[in-house]
This record gives C-alpha cells, sequence and structure tokens, in this order.
C-alpha cells in the first residue's frame, strides 16, 4: 500500500510538472501575439454594434462586413503614419536648414517678462544674463540630461517597429473575431458558466460592458480634446496645425495628456514673442487638462454602473501598472472585483 501511495504522488507530481512545463511552453510560443490579441479583443467589443450596422447595410453579408471594418482599422493606422511621413518629408529641407543655421540664431529679448507680477524683473534679469553670456550656463546645466534625452528617443524609435507588428496582429486577430464572434462568444460564456454557474454568465456581460464603456470614454475624450486643441491652434496660427492636432489626437487615446504637445506650442509662441497667443494656448492647455480628467471618467461612468473612485482609480492605476493597455485592464478587474465580493457579502444561505 505504501508503494502504491508513493507512485500515484510521483504520477501526480510528474504530470504537474509535464503540465507545467507545456504551459510555459505554450505561453512563449503565443507571447509575441498577445498584445495584439488582446488589443483585438477591445476594439471588437467597442466596435461589434458598428460592423453589425454595416452588415445590414451591405445584404446582410458578414464577409463584406468584415472586410469594410478591416479596412476602417487599417486607415486609421495608416493614414496617420502617412500624415507623419509627408509632412517630414515636405518639411524636411526647412528642418535641415534650423539645425544647420542654429547656433547663428539669436536668443528672443522676452522684455514682456518684466510685466509679469512679483517675479517678472527677476526672471527678466535672469534671461539677460543668459543671454549675455551665449546661453553656455543654461547648456552646463541641460548637458547631464542630453543622454538620457537621446536615449530615451532611440528607444522609442525601437518601439516604433514593435508597434507596427502589433497594429498588424490586432487587424488579423479582430478580422477573425469579426468573422466568428458569435461563436467566439458563446465559447467565452460557455467556459464562464463552468466556472461559475452563478456568476459566469453576468461577469462576462460586465466584464464587455466596461471594455466598451472605458474604449469609449477614451476615444470620445480624445476626439473633444483634438478638436479644441486643433482650433486653438489655428486661430494663434501655430505652424503644422493639422500634425499637431494629429499628434494631440494620439497623445491624449495613449494617456499622456494634452500637455506635452500644447504646452510645447504654448512655449514656441512665448519663444517668437506671440505674447497674446501664448497666454490663450495656456489656458487652452489648462482648460483640455481639466475636461481630460472629468470627460473620460464621466463618460466610462456612463456607460457602466460602476462607482466613479472605482473607474477613476482603475484607469491610473491600470495604466501605472500595465501600461496602455492596462487603461481597460485596471477599470475591467476593478469592475469585476467589486460585483464578486458585493455579491458574496449579500449571498444568502
Amino acid at each position: 500500500m505504501p508503494t502504491e501511495k508513493s507512485n500515484d504522488l510521483l504520477k501526480l507530481i510528474l504530470n504537474l510538472l509535464i503540465i507545467g512545463l507545456f504551459i510555459i511552453i505554450m505561453y512563449r510560443v503565443v507571447e509575441p501575439f498577445l498584445f495584439g490579441f488582446f488589443w483585438a479583443v477591445m476594439v471588437v467589443i467597442t466596435t461589434w454594434p458598428l460592423m453589425i450596422w454595416f452588415q445590414h447595410k451591405l445584404f446582410d453579408k458578414r464577409i463584406l462586413a468584415v472586410f469594410v471594418m478591416t479596412v476602417i482599422l487599417s486607415l486609421f493606422f495608416i493614414i496617420p503614419f502617412m500624415m507623419i511621413i509627408t509632412s517630414i518629408a515636405k518639411n524636411g529641407g526647412f528642418l535641415i536648414e534650423i539645425a544647420k543655421n542654429i547656433s547663428q540664431q539669436k536668443l528672443p529679448s522676452l522684455q514682456w517678462l518684466e510685466s509679469i507680477p512679483l517675479i517678472g524683473n527677476e526672471l527678466y534679469l535672469k534671461w539677460e544674463d543668459l543671454i549675455n553670456n551665449d546661453g553656455s550656463e543654461l547648456v552646463k546645466e541641460v548637458q547631464p540630461y542630453l543622454g538620457t534625452v537621446i536615449s530615451w528617443t532611440i528607444e522609442q524609435l525601437t518601439n516604433i517597429s514593435v508597434f507596427i507588428f502589433h497594429c498588424g496582429v490586432m487587424i488579423v486577430f479582430s478580422a477573425l473575431l469579426f468573422l466568428k464572434g458569435e461563436d467566439v462568444k458563446k465559447h467565452v460564456y460557455h467556459f464562464a458558466h463552468r466556472l461559475s454557474k452563478l456568476h459566469g454568465e453576468n461577469t462576462m456581460t460586465l466584464a464587455g460592458k466596461s471594455i466598451r464603456a472605458v474604449a469609449l470614454g477614451v476615444v470620445v475624450t480624445a476626439v473633444t480634446l483634438a478638436l479644441i486643441g486643433g482650433l486653438s491652434l489655428v486661430f494663434t496660427n501655430m505652424p503644422f496645425p493639422g500634425l499637431l492636432t494629429l499628434l494631440l489626437f494620439v497623445c491624449c487615446v495613449a494617456q499622456i495628456g494634452p500637455v506635452l504637445i500644447m504646452g510645447g506650442c504654448a512655449a514656441w509662441q512665448f519663444w517668437d514673442g506671440n505674447l497674446l497667443s501664448g497666454i490663450i494656448l495656456v489656458i487652452v492647455t489648462l482648460i483640455l487638462t481639466t475636461i481630460d480628467s472629468l470627460m473620460r471618467t464621466y463618460l466610462i461612468r456612463k456607460g457602466v454602473d460602476l462607482p466613479f473612485l472605482l473607474i477613476f482609480f482603475g484607469v491610473i492605476g491600470g495604466i501605472l501598472g500595465f501600461g496602455a493597455m492596462g487603461l481597460f485592464i485596471g477599470p475591467v478587474i476593478l469592475a469585476l472585483s467589486y460585483n464578486f465580493i458585493q455579491a458574496w457579502v449579500e449571498e444568502q444561505d
């Protein structure tokens, strides 16, 4: 008997080791495609009603609706890249000329600094000292940080190829999920029902609503901020307003926020001596930052019935913990955990 129990225990350990080994190998195989797959899941859940609308308009042919949605997704990522490349090619000579003559550029006087209450005179005197020293003091202070900035820039340029790969994977998986959406949904709900007959299906429904609410909240907020910011750039005669508006939209979708683009434009206006335009852009930047925080959370809260703070901490914590994809993972995980705990507390014998 002890021998049989020892053999059973050894067999169980070997089975667990083999299963664990298979899981590790399978994860290593699918790891390069996981980000694109989860991205595709978010996109399909969010745009599924649009695909169904296209299907009704296209003689109830699913394949035609999938083709249209695939083309739209492809253009959504191809057009911005084409606009950026075209803008760089068109203005490349101008940028190269500026780089060649940067040593001959004179720093502006910025006399308007004196008009700032309390600290204006001190700021102006420091700026005058900087001009008189040909910027050598500023170069000494900035020089230790140049290496970090350059390495960060190279890293971001390297990540572009990875991002393009994930875009391609996302488009392929999105087309497959659009094509077999009902079957996938049935298997997911069946799996959830097997895990928990009481809460499985409701949990999957809540997860879908959370993903769609977060996605719509992010996109609608980004479009609103891009429109307001773009109009302010046109009004203040900023160069390349179309490209800057596109970059503003991308930053808002990526949850970087409007400060990077709008703050840079405001600094440009101050540097160029356009005091009024700079002040306008600073005010617009503050307004957009406030709208970005409130509007996104409100739209997500409206799409799914969850506490405001739960969604807010889910968005912020998800981004800090998981990056861009955490924007969706954070609120979904907190929403599911909140409902599990609530159901357990309210459950009666």
